[in-house]
């Protein structure tokens, strides 16, 4: 006989959107698409809104019946490819599969090099181009990358946020680089680096000090171990501003997928126990991102409760 887990028991009922969902804006209508499924259908603007509620988890009505059964919305540590049928060749989801099966047999942005205004930058381009139109769209000021190495990422990130007037950039890593970017050149912002364990509280809160109403934008770029991404996940949430967006890269790397539902299932308990979390529908249209199904947007609004950083008993919220 089984024994449900306390976050099971706490997610009985609850659904939330598939990030194999995707949504193609048609102004009157709104084009739902499943990319494991390969299914399509058209929506109104109240459906596609009513929708758009499940990017957290929370309790369906009767009308939400035939999305469950379609795999749009899902059920906690219920949304990995084999809960929808399995990944079909010649669907988004596959291609998006054999992408990150090609990328890791040589980690190809190192590899090859990609260049961003110079600077070797170890991001593939279609991260870039989804963090620049998060960026952009939302008007971020403020970024902190968590395992930052030297610097090509915030070298990335301060070059934009200066072509838009200027804004604030964070990195943080252990290792102390001897070679970093020329941010000077960039002007109309600032970089700043906090040397230390990002898994450790001390260094959650010298980067609370640098910007104590959060950022606009955390990526999480640190430690390879598939536990590891879900701490570093649930400790590096309360740095996110209302609204934010939180990412957490490499997610389909061999050591994530060999234990396989590790980070899926930190997501979900993740989800469960901050509401004001919830799934960023805007990667789904990004189907190679290193941070596919892991990228969240913190939903709530000035006055909802801010995450607690796991283990420290902290209370006070970011904004």
């Amino acid at each position: 006989m089984s024994v449900q887990t306390g976050d099971e028991v706490a997610g009985a009922g609850l659904v939330r959107l598939s990030t194999y969902v995707l949504f193609v804006d048609y102004g009157a209508e709104v084009e739902v698409q499943h990319t494991v499924r390969g299914t399509v259908r058209r929506v109104d603007r109240s459906t596609y809104e009513d929708l758009l509620g499940f990017q957290g988890f929370r309790a369906p009505a009767e009308r939400h019946v035939s999305w469950i059964d379609a795999g749009v919305v899902v059920s906690p540590f219920g949304d990995r490819p084999e809960h929808h049928g399995g990944l079909r060749p010649g669907t988004e989801a596959q291609l998006g599969r054999d992408y990150q099966d090609w990328y890791w047999r040589r980690e190809v942005e190192a590899e090859r090099e990609y260049r961003w205004l110079g600077r070797s930058i170890v991001k593939m381009p279609s991260d870039l181009f989804f963090y620049q139109e998060l960026i952009v769209g939302n008007r971020i000021d403020a970024v902190l990358e968590i395992g930052c190495g030297d610097g090509g990422g915030l070298w990335f990130f301060a070059s934009v946020l200066a072509l838009l007037g200027g804004g604030q950039v964070v990195g943080v890593d252990r290792e102390h680089c001897e070679d970093l970017p020329a941010f000077e050149r960039l002007g109309g912002g600032r970089v700043e680096l906090v040397h230390g364990d990002a898994h450790e509280a001390a260094t959650v809160e010298a980067v609370r000090i640098l910007r104590p109403r959060g950022f606009g934008l955390v990526v999480v770029d640190a430690d390879p171990r598939p536990e590891g991404k879900v701490a570093l996940l649930r400790r590096w949430a309360a740095a996110v501003a209302p609204g934010g967006y939180l990412v957490v890269e490499d997610v389909e790397s061999p050591e994530c997928l060999d234990p396989g539902e590790v980070v899926e299932e930190g997501i979900d308990r993740f989800l469960l126990k901050n509401s004001a979390f919830g799934i960023a529908v805007e990667a789904a249209r990004f189907p190679l991102l290193k941070g596919r199904g892991t990228a969240l947007r913190r939903i709530g609004n000035n006055e909802t409760k801010a995450p607690v950083m796991e283990g420290d008993g902290a209370e006070s919220p970011v904004r």
